[in-house]
Order: C-alpha cells, then structure tokens, then sequence
C-alpha cells in the first residue's frame, strides 16, 4: 500500500507541473549546468519548461518486462524468426567491423549482433519516448534511484552539448537509453568508441560506432575470450537446494555440482557459476552460466535478458541462410 501511494503522490505531482520548471531536483540541475558548465542560464530553463513530465516513464519502470513476462513470453519478443534473419544480415553487412571488434575486444561477432538486436532490432526500433523527458522525470520523482538519473539526465544534456544536438529532440526507451545499444548516458562517456575511426563517436546512427562500443562494454565488464558463456544441465541429488536466477557471486562450481548440478561444459571446480531456472511452455528448463553469462547481465540485470541475447546469438551463428 505503501507504494500505491508513492506513485499516486508522483502523478498528483505530474498532474501540478507538466514541465520540469517547479521541481526542485531539476533546478538542481539548471544550476549545475549553469555554474560547472558554464551554459547560459536562458538556455537551460527554456529545455526545462519544453520537457514534459511522463507518467509512463514510472510505470515501466517499476514493473519491466522481464519481471513481469514468464521466459516463454519473454523469449518470443527478441528471438523470432524476424529478429534471426535481421540478425544474420545485420552480421553479413557489417563483416569487417566485427571482425575488428572481435580483434580488438574479444567478444564474438554474434554476441554483440544479439545485443544490438534485442536492445534496438538493430537500429529499427530505437525508442519512441522523448529522452530529455524520460530522464528528467525519472531524476525529479523516482524516489530511490532518484539520484542516478538525475546524474544520468546532467551527463545526457552535457552529451547533446557536446554532440551539437537539441536535447529536447532525441528519443530513445522510456527509462532513457538511446541508440542502436540502447546506451544509458553514463554508458556512452564510459564505453562508446570511435570504431569506424571517422573522427566522430555516434551510436545513434552509425552502427559501426555501435559494434565497436558494445564490444568494450562488454570487454571492460570482464568479457573472457573464448570461455563458454553458460551450459545446459543434468540435475539429481539436492538441486532444488540450489539458489536460482541470482547474480550474486557467492557459488562454485564445485559447491552446484556437489547438489546435483552437472554442466555438460565443465570448468574448473572454483570458477564462479550462475544456475538459471526459466519456465517455458511445458515445463522449467535449467542452465549453469559462467563468467561470461554474469557480463552480459551487466547490460540488463535480467536473468531472462541474458538467455534471450544467448539465444539470439545461437540462431545468428547458425550457418544457414538469411532468407
């Protein structure tokens, strides 16, 4: 009850200040932008009296699909016959630079293919929420991740800045990620690259900048180079007596396998494991994920994302065609 009445307060809000130009948090960073920045104070108010408030924004976020949607639900929406064939073309058109990413970052061509899937369907669905506004009402009334975006929505109109584009204008996802990878601001200063070697970093509408910074995403997250990413299982004993779907590194190998966890891919005895239980049409299905599989969660701590981009990544390096 306690959070019924969190978000009715947010939207009672919401419906008091359409724009951003009453809330505290926001003038918070008009002064930010104006005093560190040195932006012109005019400037900075007229993106917040254009910004609009969207409740739609804290509805999504308190309830993503993911977390709502069985893995048998889930999968269908990022792995589809559609998506595949995308995928597998999007590989073929793209060849050399995700050659030169694999090179320089180790991570396979149909890793950073499914990512890009899943995230943007390849640049085909990038977002249709007003990012300036996706952000700044997540930062002015998302009560415990407040903080985070309202740094996420600074360092986004710091990027337009830069970029030389009207932050009032880009779209993206509701929680206000952007671009072929679906990038959070802070992700963009920390990972995206130059790949292309163009003089310019886009990942809005280059997906050669996207290639190459997804791989590094993945790379500076602790991507192992040639290590399986998770593996099916054979289960008996005391396997129910596992914890499942969690991302804490607090399992062996040796110690899941001592409760009936037998990975059909097995590495040492101390290396850390991640044992997946995801219900499917007709009944539950069980995996064992490694390192890798723990890295590609860093993108979406999302035991259900984290299948889904494997998945993906199956059919796309499938050797058939794309037709």
């Amino acid at each position: 009850m306690r959070l019924v009445g969190f978000f009715i307060a947010l939207l009672s809000c919401a419906a008091m200040a359409q724009n951003f130009t009453e809330f505290p948090r926001a003038q918070q960073v008009v002064d930010q932008l104006v005093e560190e920045h040195g932006l012109e104070r005019e400037l900075v108010e007229s993106w917040m009296a254009a910004g609009t408030f969207r409740e739609t924004s804290v509805q999504k976020l308190a309830a993503p699909a993911e977390k709502t949607k069985t893995y048998a639900e889930y999968k269908p929406m990022f792995v589809s016959r559609e998506t595949i064939r995308y995928g597998k073309r999007f590989v073929e058109h793209n060849a050399q630079l995700l050659a030169k990413a694999e090179q320089i970052y180790g991570v396979p061509a149909e890793i950073i293919a499914a990512i890009i899937g899943v995230e943007s369907r390849y640049g085909i669905s990038k977002g249709r929420h007003n990012t300036f506004s996706s952000l700044g009402t997540l930062a002015v009334t998302e009560g415990r991740r407040a903080d985070y975006f309202q740094r996420e929505w600074l360092r986004f109109i710091l990027i337009a800045v830069e970029q030389g584009f009207d932050p009032t204008e880009m779209k993206g996802s509701y929680a206000g990620a952007t671009g072929y990878p679906q990038f959070m601001p802070s992700s963009y200063v920390a990972y995206a690259v130059d790949h292309d070697e163009d003089g310019d970093i886009n990942i809005w509408d280059d997906p050669y900048d996207a290639i190459g910074s997804v791989a590094n995403y993945l790379k500076e997250n602790g991507w192992q180079k040639g290590e399986p990413i998770i593996s099916e299982v054979t289960l008996s004993g005391d396997y129910e007596q596992v914890k499942i779907n969690s991302f804490e590194r607090d399992r062996t190998l040796d110690a899941v396998q001592a409760m009936g966890w037998q990975p059909e891919i097995v590495r040492d005895g101390s290396s850390l494991v991640f044992p997946v239980r995801l219900d499917g049409d007709d009944e539950p299905h069980y995996w064992l994920g490694y390192k890798n599989f723990w890295v590609i969660s860093r993108y979406n701590r999302s035991t259900a994302y984290s299948m889904a981009v494997f998945h993906l990544s199956e059919e796309i390096a499938m050797t058939e065609g794309t037709d």
